[in-house]
């Protein structure tokens, strides 16, 4: 590939799929797009229940984190997707813009630029919403479509009931507002199937003749040549391959992107020295921040049998081949509460409780057994802090991944969790989902205490896979990229993922990760051809 392109946009997850395609919107760049993985082919990414099966399989990185020491030395399973789409690819489809706080926060932090106001006419523009509602709020006209979940189980409407009788209160939208109490959860949903960004940007803009995509290419280094990113080198079929082009920008995700820069020699400088790596910037703060949302779910025995465990069942695989309806075109994530547990200088939520009529067992990876619902809390706005950094100067192998799961000093993560595990029985005794519950399986209705929840979570914690913040934009001399996403320290190079969030949304982030990308995508077209 002797060819010089405008632009190198590494790794096509959701932040790259919306890259290329507003990059290559206008005619003026030319624009290389570079992919770990291949296409999305395998037959479970278009069927919405089938996320599980996608785990740990040839389009899952399949991540497992260091031991976390405040939970016994448990590791964390975090599947992300190695394919066009990536993780959008893999998900479970929630679509939220999430909460006016977290953005008004970002800009305290310093990422001057993208506070609600701002950011909020993007999440409008890039959706295309269809459920009944009038909101004038809603986008109508995008290229996201958004779907209400027309094939939810009777459970989960209760589930909502239950948790706006047990005092969430009663508002009937959680997008485009400020937010607190339960809903259903809206999906990205085209008739029966996943509508990822993939089927809404990069399919669109792979017809354009000025972007090329390469598949099965492992990016192995940004060229940084005189203080300007210059090219991009990568691995494909044993072969490694230099292209060059006048600026690059990273999308490879919270995990991916660290880990470039420092296989760059764009890092903290006794890191990479200690590897052999050649330093062109000492930025200390690379891979660090790392957060994500602590998960820990409480398990009833159902009294129906229209749970997830009959997902495969002849007459449901009949009816989702024939029609497209029935559990398998619905995510299984099928309800969610926010509400506030703990007073805070923000009223915001810092508490999600995920519904979902599925018998999990060993974090989605074994089939169900019988017929259960979970209640799942996770800590929407984590104290804790992680980071992530290399085990070696080999770029293929996987980076050394520390969440810090519930280790904030003041301990508030794990009392946030556990006023969580009491919330959810407390809404899984509340009429009408009372008449579903039939007991509680895991922990057990004994487990109550602080010091026996913290035993269960070395058990069972676990993620929502919501990773973000380890190249955080601000306007500090640490922060990695500036708010225009700029990286700091090289011309030419940019980043536009979840990496860059300074701190993780509440909710569930992949529209604010194609917000991020859209809102990249201007500056950068504006710089390059400027």
């Amino acid at each position: 590939m002797g060819v010089i392109y405008d632009l190198i946009v590494v790794g096509a997850g959701t932040g790259g799929c919306v890259l290329a395609e507003g990059l290559t919107s206008s005619g003026k760049l030319r624009v290389l797009l570079i992919e770990a993985g291949g296409p999305p082919k395998n037959r479970f990414v278009s069927i919405p229940a089938g996320m599980a099966k996608l785990f740990k399989s040839d389009v899952d990185w399949a991540f497992e984190s260091e031991p976390q020491t405040s939970v016994g030395g448990r590791r964390i399973f975090t599947p992300r997707g190695k394919m066009l789409g990536g993780s959008s690819n893999m998900n479970a489809q929630v679509h939220q813009w999430c909460h006016p706080a977290d953005f008004d926060g970002w800009v305290e932090a310093g990422a001057s630029g993208w506070s609600w106001t701002e950011v909020e006419p993007v999440f409008r523009a890039q959706e295309r919403w269809l459920g009944d509602d009038r909101d004038p709020v809603r986008g109508r006209e995008g290229p996201m479509i958004i779907s209400p979940n027309r094939n939810a189980r009777s459970m989960s409407h209760a589930f909502v009931e239950a948790a706006r009788r047990a005092g969430l209160g009663k508002t009937e939208r959680y997008n485009g507002h400020a937010f607190q109490g339960a809903w259903m959860t809206e999906l990205a949903h085209q008739n029966g199937k996943r509508f990822s960004v993939y089927d809404a940007y990069l399919k669109p803009a792979m017809r354009r003749a000025n972007l090329e995509v390469v598949t099965d290419a492992h990016a192995t280094k940004v060229v940084v040549d005189g203080g300007r990113a210059t090219g991009v080198s990568f691995r494909r079929g044993g072969v490694e391959e230099t292209v060059t082009a006048r600026g690059v920008v990273l999308a490879a995700g919270a995990f991916g992107s660290p880990q470039l820069l420092m296989l760059s020699g764009i890092g903290p400088a006794t890191v990479l020295q200690k590897l052999g790596l050649r330093l062109h910037v000492d930025a200390p703060d690379v891979g660090e921040n790392l957060q994500d949302h602590p998960i820990l779910g409480v398990q009833f025995r159902a009294r129906s049998r229209d749970t997830f465990t009959n997902a495969e069942s002849l007459l449901e695989l009949c009816r989702y081949l024939v029609f497209r309806r029935g559990m398998l075109a619905s995510s299984g994530m099928e309800a969610f509460a926010f509400v506030q547990v703990r007073p805070g200088p923000v009223a915001a939520p810092d508490l999600e409780i995920i519904f979902a009529p599925i018998d999990r067992r060993n974090e989605f990876l074994e089939p169900p057994k019988e017929h259960t619902f979970f209640l799942a809390p996770a800590v929407v706005a984590p104290r804790s802090r992680g980071r992530l950094t290399l085990r070696s100067a080999d770029p293929l192998a996987p980076p050394a991944i520390d969440f810090g799961l519930l280790s904030d000093p003041d301990g508030i993560d794990a009392s946030v969790l556990w006023e969580g595990i009491r919330l959810s029985r407390k809404i899984a005794a509340t009429p009408p989902l009372a008449a579903e519950n039939a007991g509680e399986l895991r922990p057990g209705a004994s487990v109550e205490s602080d010091r026996d929840l913290l035993d269960y979570a070395s058990r069972d914690l676990q993620t929502v896979y919501h990773p973000t913040s380890t190249c955080r934009m601000g306007s500090d001399e640490r922060a990695v990229v500036d708010p225009k996403l700029r990286l700091r320290g090289v011309e030419g190079l940019w980043i536009a993922d979840a990496s860059v969030m300074p701190s993780v949304p509440r909710g569930h982030p992949n529209a604010v990760v194609a917000m991020i990308a859209r809102r990249a995508a201007g500056w950068i077209e504006g710089a390059v051809v400027g």
